[in-house]
């Protein structure tokens, strides 16, 4: 028997938030701990003084548990323990609380001082934001452990600004009650989590939701980590829910880089028709298939995974055009691209959104089947009833106009839709467009996939530790999906494979944007855990993330019996837990 310790999505670093559990499975869920007290180094008060922010049974058979620490029934940021019981035992533990959490916070009472409206007005302030809408909160949301202010956009931000109280531990010793404030500003790539004090509305510190790529080569050592169309709608009410009828759009075309060809320049890179693709990924991955969400049937680029617009006006949102098929079912998305013309003409914009929505369902069906579901907190407008929160399609934005050579992803807690963000990169005439490298396009999603994952559906900011493996997973996820597994071979670990090639305008055979091209010869990559904090990786969180990725390559490579565990490997970074492999 061999073993492998799979603590790639279980980090200790963890955002503190409130989730909406069922009363069955939060007793479920605390019944399990209980019975594990020791072998999770928690005692009988501290479970007591716990949230269960999420907990789900996973399709490998584990039921996932996450223990957020709360004081007076308020989350403490960062202090989570994340659980897997096979049965009634726990198999796999990480993270941490506080110790005698009550003798360090500077309100016992975890009554805020200062108003939430106060609050708000700090946020807005501190990022230049107007704040003359506010009058009160609109909305008070309560559900099993929520207690969220919503104060709409305020006409200064695309999502709705919330905010609701945490305990957040500070540098300087203590714990310190804070106002969490959401906060989407218009026209921005930022999605931001900010921290006011609730005893004196200062400003604490923030996440940022979007991770930000260093696509652009050239700027990669400075980059911090810090249509409306459709065909018709089908709904009729029964008594206690919604009852769907099955999809009018049985077939559709789509003219792309198929799967699973990374880019134009690579092998398998030439526009091709694909035909009904979801059928690599049957049952409940594409049971609405692409262009249905289960009430109403699109003829354009939109469905219950991803909505796909042009954004050149840099709206953040879906105003922009859709790619629209010109026959009405079966649908055609036919679009020739011409090379050396500018991508922003209308056809070449037409074949790149198609392109960038065919590769956000191809990383939805094939994630789904390794196990990133409803439960676990996944990107489908309509769950269909099987658990987890719906409404968070994908928001694919085509050719961005708010930048050039790069590409983002934000991505929020389930239930709220998470936006990829794709730009033009600035090449000998014309410009090449970042919606037809898929291994850029792979890379961005696998983003969303591993902060869903990491600290549980609840919990999208958990990867901000020292040595998170992020942008590595993501590269690895950006690999395994422009791999063909029909014909590839053991030995082909070794053959040097660069990451964005296509949108820096280079040879399949450059450098790419990391420092070494991923490869199991050490020659080649010589990369190992002994170069985190070193140079050449030393501490940039695109850098540390080669090495886990190379880890992973590592372990594909390794893969003497392909079939078995190549899925195996790839499930790692859906199942986090330990392992046993024969």
């Amino acid at each position: 028997m061999q073993k492998f310790l799979l603590s790639i999505l279980l980090v200790i670093s963890c955002l503190a938030v409130k989730a909406q559990v069922s009363q069955a499975d939060d007793q479920l869920a605390r019944q399990l701990v209980s019975k594990n007290l020791s072998q999770i180094g928690i005692s009988q008060q501290d479970l007591q003084e716990s949230l269960v922010s999420s907990t789900y049974l996973a399709s490998s058979g584990f039921r996932m548990v996450y223990l957020q620490q709360s004081y007076k029934g308020i989350p403490v940021y960062n202090k989570m323990h994340v659980l897997a019981f096979r049965g009634e035992h726990v198999v796999s533990v990480a993270g941490d609380r506080i110790p005698g959490l009550s003798k360090s916070v500077n309100i016992p009472s975890g009554e805020s001082v200062i108003t939430v409206e106060a609050a708000v007005v700090s946020a807005l302030k501190k990022h230049k934001l107007d704040a003359k809408g506010i009058t009160a909160a609109k909305e008070l949301m309560i559900g099993v452990y929520d207690n969220k202010f919503n104060f709409g956009k305020l006409g200064v931000a695309t999502e709705n600004i919330t905010a609701e109280l945490i305990w957040m531990p500070v540098e300087k010793g203590g714990v310190r009650l804070a106002w969490q404030i959401l906060l989407v500003p218009a026209r921005s790539d930022d999605y931001l989590l900010v921290r006011i004090d609730a005893e004196n509305s200062q400003f604490i510190n923030e996440d940022n939701l979007t991770v930000y790529d260093s696509w652009d080569h050239a700027k990669a050592d400075n980059q911090m980590f810090n249509n409306r169309n459709f065909v018709t709608a089908r709904v009729e009410k029964t008594e206690n829910n919604l009852k769907y009828n099955p999809p009018l759009i049985n077939s559709a075309s789509y003219l792309v880089v198929n799967y699973p060809a990374e880019s134009p320049i690579h092998p398998g890179g030439t526009a091709a028709l694909d035909t009904d693709p979801w059928n690599r990924a049957p049952g409940n991955a594409t049971s609405l298939k692409w262009h249905s969400n289960g009430t109403t049937d699109y003829n354009i680029t939109r469905g219950n995974n991803v909505w796909a617009t042009e954004d050149r006006a840099a709206s953040n949102t879906n105003s922009g055009l859709p790619a629209t098929s010109s026959t009405p079912d079966p649908l055609t998305f036919n679009f020739t691209p011409d090379y050396t013309a500018a991508p922003t003409t209308a056809t070449f914009q037409q074949y790149a959104i198609t392109n960038l929505f065919y590769w956000n369902n191809i990383m939805h069906d094939l994630n789904y089947v390794y196990g990133f579901d409803e439960v676990g907190g996944n990107f489908q407008a309509n769950n269909q009833g099987r658990g987890g929160a719906g409404n968070d399609d994908v928001i694919a934005l085509a050719q961005s106009g708010a930048g050039t050579n790069n590409a983002n992803f934000a991505t929020p807690n389930d239930g709220s839709r998470p936006r990829m963000r794709m730009y033009l990169f600035t090449a000998p005439n014309p410009d090449r467009d970042g919606d037809l490298d898929n291994g850029v396009v792979t890379h961005e999603y696998g983003h969303g996939i591993s902060n869903r994952l990491t600290g549980g559906p609840a919990n999208s900011s958990c990867l901000g530790n020292a040595e998170q493996g992020g942008e590595g997973w993501s590269d690895y996820f950006a690999l395994m999906l422009t791999t063909n597994w029909a014909t590839a071979q053991v030995t082909d670990g070794a053959v040097p494979r660069a990451m964005g090639t296509y949108v820096l305008n280079q040879a399949v055979s450059g450098s790419g944007i990391r420092t070494y091209r991923y490869s199991t010869n050490m020659a080649v990559n010589p990369l190992t855990y002994a170069n985190l904090g070193v140079a050449p990786i030393g501490t940039e969180v695109h850098n540390i993330g080669e090495v886990w990725c190379m880890a992973l390559w590592e372990m594909t490579g390794r893969s003497s019996n392909k079939p078995i565990q190549l899925t195996r490997i790839y499930s790692m970074l859906l199942v986090p837990v330990v392992i046993p492999l024969p």
